[in-house]
């Protein structure tokens, strides 16, 4: 950035509506000739001007880091192990239970009963 970063400078809207940035202006703003730049209107009487590297890492810098951020894979995949622990737990204690067995005797009279 040169001199007039932060600073106001005037220029006029010529015939068919082009313009012509000041040298000053593109200087400071690191515009060479060829460099693809976006205009974003802000509103009534306001326009940005950026390059499209600048948009690039304006967007990126906003991303989380992959490195940093949590692994959603991971976290289903840890919350999945603990349901089947549960799961299992309690499978490990209905065939520990003295009426489980009663149990299956119960379902098997029941759908004998039914027919099937």
């Amino acid at each position: 950035m040169s001199d007039v970063a932060g600073q106001a400078v005037a220029f006029q809207i010529g015939p068919k509506g082009r313009s012509v940035l000041p040298v000053s202006i593109r200087r400071a703003a690191g515009f060479v000739e060829g460099t693809e730049v976006v205009a974003v209107v802000l509103g009534e009487g306001r326009v940005l001007l950026e390059t499209v590297d600048a948009v690039r890492q304006r967007v990126w810098a906003g991303a989380p880091d992959p490195a940093a951020a949590d692994d959603s894979t991971t976290d289903v995949r840890r919350m999945r192990e603990d349901d089947v622990a549960v799961s299992d737990a309690a499978a490990v204690r209905r065939s520990a239970s003295p009426e489980s067995g009663g149990s299956d005797d119960r379902g098997a009279a029941l759908l004998s009963r039914l027919g099937l």
